[in-house]
């Protein structure tokens, strides 16, 4: 199950139902942590959120901080501590992935971005399918950054950005072949 609430439309009991039904949990915890002031312009609260049971957990820089406050390295270890297994950090065209004690990284191509809308949906789609499929984490996180790839360079808008299957496998091969990976 992919969990990416935008702003307030899951409750937490909601989550907590889905966690404890579900034996794969991807979160995208964005729509958590977003508030509105009184101009009611949305900024991103630091909030203490039950991650039990969550499987992966997809976070830029901002939503790290907001949810751990750390950054980096140190934010993604205590995210694992919490008990997830696979804590995918996205700080524009990097992308890395926190599993057991290596970061695994990969790079997306510096593309003029047309529309970046639903691009980490996408991602997360495409990396809960193969984890289900494949169970492989390292073809998770290619898939995943083939799909987010191949998205970007339709140089589309809204669902015309789904990519197709040929495209994010392609995309898939070569990240798989130039994956990074360190110790932690």
């Amino acid at each position: 199950v992919i969990v990416s609430p935008l702003f307030d439309e899951i409750s937490i009991e909601l989550f907590e139902k889905i966690k404890n039904n579900a034996n794969f949990v991807l979160l995208d915890p964005q729509g958590f942590l977003r508030r509105n002031n009184s101009e009611n312009k949305i900024y991103l609260e630091q909030t203490d959120l039950n991650l039990s049971n969550v499987s992966a957990i997809k976070v830029n820089q901002d939503e790290l901080k907001c949810l751990t406050g750390a950054s980096n390295i140190d934010g993604i270890k205590i995210l694992q501590k919490k008990g997830i297994d696979s804590v995918i950090l996205t700080d524009k065209q990097n992308i890395s992935l926190l599993s057991k004690n290596r970061i695994y990284s990969i790079t997306l191509p510096n593309l003029e971005l047309n529309d970046t809308t639903g691009i980490g949906d996408i991602f997360c789609a495409a990396f809960g399918c193969t984890m289900l499929k494949e169970k492989d984490i390292l073809w998770a996180l290619s898939f995943g950054g083939g799909a987010a790839q191949a998205a970007l360079e339709s140089q589309q808008i809204g669902l015309e950005k789904i990519p197709s299957k040929g495209a994010i496998e392609s995309n898939a091969y070569y990240f798989y072949n130039t994956l990074k990976f360190k110790e932690i």
